[in-house]
């Protein structure tokens, strides 16, 4: 796959030309959750920018697209804290040799009927343990917690929370201008200080926009750069949210894009594409649906998930639900 634009880097994909898109979210493993929080950490704490590591991230040349998303970040992070003197590079190889050392185990013969109910086998239980990428991470996060920069619970706080709290959040918001005309009106006008006060700690996130369907126009969001994400809303980007066909396609053709959701918009109705990036995040504020006069905020939540918000599904009631 080639370029349009020749002076384009290795992940303004943007416009391409790619293939259907994946619409299942594979999730994530447990290193790459580990990964994730660790860079939003040192985001937060200033150590480092999420833009100064995307910049790190698009400077990896060829190696762009021969190693995965999560690899990509976890190198970018390296690279950042070497340059800010944070953690220089020879102190970083080091930790990470004692962190191999540090997860040699036997490997222990496991009996046939041994299973997890489909769900994979540990890496402790291989005598594999942590691939590459993930001893990148735990010697990061060991020196830095040796530095007194970040707490030993941190980051798996900031994990709990991506599991737990946040994929919620976003639903909340949008339940309450649904019932509350004044709430939509100032979300619509300046969203950070409406959804803080609406007792959401968005931890400096950058700014978020919030877009309001109407029967005009549908708003659909995408990050051609890489995946900035509403994450203190809406928790984790889907796994097709950060596919190359995703955040080529969406530019330039949202209407077929989103019938691969199973979204059908009348061809009366102008898509808007959202492209976020560094310094601000969109959230879609879809169009109640009919029928749901006098539903709870809590009954409405139930119907708004996490691609409405994004805008590729719209809210799904089941029609014995309606009034």
């Amino acid at each position: 796959m080639k370029h349009q634009n020749p002076s384009m880097g290795p992940h303004d994909i943007g416009g391409e030309t790619a293939g259907p898109i994946d619409i299942v979210d594979h999730g994530m493993s447990h290193w790459e959750k580990h990964a994730n929080a660790l860079r939003m950490t040192v985001s937060g704490l200033k150590l480092g920018t999420l833009d100064e590591m995307r910049r790190a991230c698009e400077n990896l040349g060829d190696r762009y697209n021969q190693i995965g998303y999560f690899e990509k970040q976890t190198e970018a992070l390296a690279i950042v804290m070497a340059e800010k003197s944070v953690i220089p590079d020879e102190e970083l190889q080091k930790e990470i040799i004692n962190v191999r050392e540090r997860f040699k185990v036997p490997i222990i013969p496991l009996p046939e009927d041994h299973d997890h109910d489909g769900k994979p086998i540990q890496e402790d239980e291989t005598g594999e343990g942590p691939n590459r990428h993930h001893c990148m991470n735990l010697a990061m996060q060991g020196i830095l917690e040796r530095k007194g920069l970040i707490e030993p619970n941190q980051i798996r706080q900031k994990i709990e929370k991506f599991d737990g709290d946040y994929p919620s959040r976003g639903a909340k918001v949008v339940a309450r201008s649904w019932v509350d005309s004044k709430f939509k009106e100032r979300l619509l006008l300046d969203a950070n200080p409406v959804i803080e006060d609406f007792g959401i700690d968005l931890e400096h996130a950058a700014r978020i926009i919030a877009l309001e369907n109407t029967t005009d126009v549908h708003n659909v969001v995408v990050c051609t750069l890489c995946s900035c994400y509403p994450r203190q809303l809406m928790g984790q980007p889907p796994t097709w949210y950060k596919s190359r066909s995703y955040r080529s396609r969406m530019v330039y053709e949202p209407r077929a894009v989103l019938k691969e959701f199973g979204t059908h918009i009348p061809n009366n109705v102008t898509i808007r594409t959202h492209d976020s990036n560094a310094d601000m995040r969109y959230i879609v504020i879809p169009m109640r649906p009919e029928g749901t006069n006098g539903w709870t905020e809590d009954k409405l939540e139930t119907i708004i998930s996490r691609d409405c918000l994004v805008g590729v599904t719209l809210p799904g009631v089941k029609s014995n639900e309606l009034d």
